[in-house]
């Protein structure tokens, strides 16, 4: 089997990557004896391999490796080197091997996931049916990524308590453990309580119906009443955007990046999924717009870019996003391998960001503040929902309580003076 090819090919990923010479060295010299090592375990397929044959390469190393035995310059023999059995080897061996194989599939070369970065079902489990429910909501329910963890969170985190009760079946459960659980993990909020009961009735349905329940508790669970539009959207304020801009330091590692992030989200008052989505072809600088796809209605919403956008943005494109690098995602990550940020890291990295500069929230909020911003100078609720990318106006409807409360606020002030 020719791995050469592949091998030359992964080499040349690592230099577009950002990786430095000294770890592309270190990479080549265990990936030396990657083919003979193949060659010896007599495979029919590259998809044969797993986890279990970290060990036997890191073995093949220390014996066949590149210098383990041979000749030196003065012809005498030279026995296997000592430092080939130190721990650290170990691991740079196993983390070459990997990390060969990870790209391997993320370039087509191979079909499977030999080496996934997450395991299907994550953490340890206790109770029977706990793995065989979460494998149903992968594979049948057809849920969105956040939502399966979500799911995933709240069943382990179930599973451990009724382990801590010292529960060993599904049918040893009752009411109180349920009341305990609940009282545990929603923190006295409404909307968390309800998203609870919300999977926890999935998980107790799909044990009744493979009989490890003896009773229906997902019929049995009630969560409190929410009234529409009860909770207000707090917005972060104009003079708060400019505190948290003015707090990023330019000439620091990141600072370009994350003051152009910061800038897109309070200007435009998009999510942090469809900044982190966004990719160079996405722009129009003839015309100044932005093309976004919206996460939640599949659209496509293109928004004028601001001046000061734009200055933010080429500062970022021309002084620090790595021009060597493949990628078309605008926003890249700082390690290496250089790669498209997540939503959740790009919308960590804001929050990181609001903490330093003192102010409370999360980024999201700087969505809200667009949008107050917005009903504030008379945008219509129609407009705004196309711009927020909401499907049901009702979504968009609760803006309308910022109102009130402003409204509320002037007449109160108004008040004092007579």
């Amino acid at each position: 089997m020719d791995l050469s090819s592949w091998i030359a090919e992964y080499e040349a990923y690592m230099h577009t990557s950002g990786y430095t010479a000294r770890a592309i060295s270190r990479r080549m010299k265990y990936l030396s004896c990657l083919e003979p090592f193949v060659a010896s375990l007599g495979l029919k397929s590259l998809e044969e391999l797993g986890p279990e044959y970290n060990a036997h390469f890191v073995d093949y190393w220390i014996h066949h490796g590149q210098y383990a035995k041979g000749n030196t310059k003065g012809g005498r023999k030279s026995c296997r080197r000592k430092y080939r059995f130190q721990p650290q080897h170990h691991f740079a061996a196993q983390q070459s091997f990997r990390s060969f194989f990870r790209w391997a599939r993320s370039a087509g070369r191979v079909q499977r996931e030999i080496f996934p970065w997450k395991a299907p079902v994550r953490g340890n489990y206790f109770l029977q049916g706990s793995v065989k429910y979460l494998e149903f909501c992968r594979e049948h329910k057809g849920l969105s990524k956040n939502s399966l963890l979500q799911i995933e969170l709240f069943v382990r985190r179930l599973d451990h308590f009724l382990h801590s009760e010292r529960l060993a079946q599904w049918d040893q459960i009752d009411s109180h453990h349920i009341d305990a659980f609940v009282r545990q993990q929603a923190d006295k909020k409404i909307k968390r309580i309800q998203r609870i009961n919300k999977i926890l009735r999935g998980l107790f349905r799909f044990l009744f119906s493979l009989g490890l329940l003896t009773h229906d508790w997902g019929s049995a669970l009630h969560a409190p009443r929410q009234y529409t539009l009860a909770h207000v959207p707090r917005p972060i304020q104009p003079d708060q955007v400019l505190r948290l801009l003015r707090s990023i330091d330019l000439d620091r590692r990141g600072g370009k990046r994350d003051f152009a992030m910061i800038l897109m989200a309070a200007s435009l008052g998009v999510r942090a999924s469809e900044i982190a989505s966004l990719s160079l072809e996405d722009f129009d600088w003839k015309r100044g717009a932005v093309r976004f796809r919206q996460q939640k209605n599949r659209k496509l919403l293109w928004m004028p870019l601001s001046r000061p956008l734009i200055e933010a943005l080429a500062s970022y494109l021309q002084n620090e996003r790595p021009r060597s690098s493949s990628q078309r995602a605008v926003f890249l990550r700082l390690n290496t391998p250089w790669g498209p940020m997540t939503p959740g890291g790009l919308a960590g990295v804001i929050s990181k960001r609001m903490h330093a500069a003192e102010i409370a929230g999360s980024g999201h909020q700087l969505r809200h503040g667009f949008a107050s911003e917005l009903l504030r100078v008379g945008v219509k609720f129609s407009t705004l929902q196309e711009l927020l990318g909401h499907s049901h106006i009702s979504s968009t409807r609760v803006y309308t309580k910022i109102d009130l409360v402003q409204l509320r606020e002037v007449a109160d002030n108004n008040a004092k003076d007579y």
